[in-house]
C-alpha cells in the first residue's frame, strides 16, 4: 500500500496528475481520514479574461481534491478513474486563491463517491460544489 501523507503529496501531484493539472500550481494543504484540502492560486493558467477563475480550472481542482480524499480512505494510493463529475458553479471569484475541501461519501470495492466545496481563501465565499463517482481499475 502506498500511504499518502502531506509530506509526499507534492510528489504524488507530479506523478499522478496530468500536466494540465500541474500547470494550475495546485497544492495539497491538508489530509485527513477520507478527506483532503487543496489550494489553487489565481494565475494566468487558472483564470479567464477579467481575472475570474475558469470553470475548467475549477473542475480540475475539484476532481483532484476528490482523488486525494479517496487516496486517504485507508487503502492507500492506487490508480483511480473519474467516472462522473458534476460541478455546480455558484459565484465567479478572482484575485484570491481557491480552497477545495473534499471528503469521501462512500468508499466501495469498485466504485467510490466523493464531494467537494470550493471557497475563496480570503473571502470564504462559496464558489462551487461538486460530486464525483470514481472507479478502481481491476
Amino acid at each position: 500500500m502506498n500511504a499518502l501523507t502531506l509530506e509526499n503529496a507534492e510528489q504524488v501531484l507530479h506523478e499522478a496528475m496530468p500536466g494540465c493539472v500541474r500547470a494550475l500550481s495546485i497544492a495539497v494543504t491538508a489530509l485527513g481520514d477520507g478527506a483532503a484540502s487543496l489550494t489553487m492560486p489565481a494565475s494566468e493558467a487558472a483564470c479567464r479574461e477579467g481575472g475570474i477563475f475558469a470553470g475548467q480550472a475549477i473542475a480540475a481542482l475539484a476532481d483532484s481534491a476528490m482523488c486525494f480524499a479517496l487516496w486517504r480512505d485507508g487503502r492507500g494510493r492506487r490508480p483511480v478513474a473519474t467516472v462522473d463529475l458534476h460541478v455546480t458553479y455558484l459565484r465567479g471569484l478572482g484575485n484570491e486563491s481557491l480552497i477545495a475541501h473534499a471528503e469521501v461519501v462512500r468508499a466501495g470495492r469498485t466504485l467510490s463517491f466523493a464531494k467537494v466545496q470550493i471557497v475563496g481563501a480570503g473571502s470564504g465565499q462559496l464558489a462551487a460544489t461538486a460530486i464525483g463517482t470514481f472507479a478502481w481499475p481491476a
